[in-house]
């Protein structure tokens, strides 16, 4: 068994980090994995070298066609067996890899979005020979019927090794302080959680909010302009992108992800679950899939700045059921959202394909 991973994202995000956690897992099995991008990404390429051989193509230029003989040269070269396909803009790229090499293809879902069932699309589903979903509300939009042998639930999973427990990691509980990961951009529920805090400062609690992430310039000015405009500087930090995750979470004692969008997973939750931090959350997507509410995290049903800072509230004023939230959380990830439990899904798929 040998995987490429065909990855032509131009900057890195979630994608690419399920990538990279897939491969690092790979790797320890001693399995061989490789990352195909596109040649003039230097930063993709030295990331990924630390967990899987590199390789790479004018990805961006015609969709990497104008590489192919050069990438099924690599290919044969390498004794790749497998290809895994994470965007739907390179699933023909790699319809023809698979067509040259001989090797097997999975095509990854990670998007709440309905599969198609025009004659092109089904054409596409007709070829490849697995479809992996990352959550159940992914694999009920994508499932065909005829063909649902392809389609298998296989779980995101937190890499632990990416979250050590660290010397000294206790903090202190004045002020309570919030975390929220994830894209600056209105239809998380960004907004509404600001106004939450400022709910909570405003009762004369002891609250402070870090918010991590990347977003467009705008939605990034825009969100420090209503940060401006409430006087809320004193107690909004934002600490732009952030590499080291693990770090972040341990210096906050409750992550909140309110949501408004269907969301195909919510690794970000079950990063702070293992990192013992208690989440609240929507129900907008699979985060009902992470979360039991009110035993290993809060689910919200209506995202409002109330919701957020009662739910938030509650977490502050009550000890016992903060530290019951925790435990169960960790307990939950442990069982089921480990990156351990999913290579050992897929690598169980790969090896099963017809």
């Amino acid at each position: 068994m040998s995987i490429l991973n065909v990855v032509g994202a131009k900057v890195w995000g979630g994608g690419e980090q399920y990538v990279y956690d897939m491969c690092d897992e790979l790797h320890r099995r001693q399995i061989p994995s490789f990352v195909l991008v596109d040649t003039s990404n230097q930063e993709l390429q030295q990331r990924f070298a630390s967990v899987s051989q590199v390789l790479t193509a004018n990805l961006y230029l015609c969709k990497g066609f104008l590489s192919l003989s050069s990438i099924v040269k690599q290919m044969k070269q390498q004794g790749i067996t497998v290809i895994q396909c994470h965007s739907g803009k390179y699933i023909l790229l790699c319809l023809a890899l698979k067509r040259l090499t001989g090797a097997k293809l999975i095509f990854y879902k990670h998007n709440v979005v309905h599969a198609k069932t025009d004659m092109y699309h089904r054409w596409i589903q007709s070829q490849v020979d697995a479809f992996i979903c990352v959550s159940k509300r992914v694999y009920d939009v994508q499932v065909i019927a005829d063909i649902a042998y392809k389609y298998h639930l296989v779980y995101n999973g937190v890499n632990t090794q990416r979250f050590p427990v660290l010397e000294n990691e206790s903090i202190s509980t004045s002020p309570f302080i919030v975390g929220y990961a994830g894209r600056i951009i209105e239809n998380k529920g960004i907004f509404e959680l600001l106004d939450a805090i400022k709910i909570i400062h405003d009762r004369d609690r002891a609250i402070l909010i870090r918010i991590c992430g990347d977003g467009k310039p705008s939605d990034i000015e825009r969100m420090h302009q209503y940060i401006a405009e409430h006087k809320m500087q004193d107690y909004v930090q934002y600490m732009g992108f952030q590499k080291n995750m693990n770090q972040f979470y341990r210096s906050i004692h409750c992550l909140v992800a309110p949501s408004k969008v269907q969301e195909a997973f919510g690794l970000v939750l079950c990063e702070a679950m293992y990192c013992k931090v208690p989440v609240i959350t929507s129900t907008s997507g699979a985060q009902v899939e992470i979360i039991e509410n009110g035993t290993s995290g809060i689910l919200l049903e209506t995202v409002n700045s109330t919701s957020i800072a009662d739910a938030i509230q509650g977490m502050i004023i009550n000890d016992v059921f903060r530290e019951s939230i925790i435990n169960e959380g960790y307990k939950r990830v442990e069982s089921t959202f480990t990156i351990t439990k999913m290579v050992d899904s897929i690598v169980t798929i790969v090896r099963n394909l017809r």
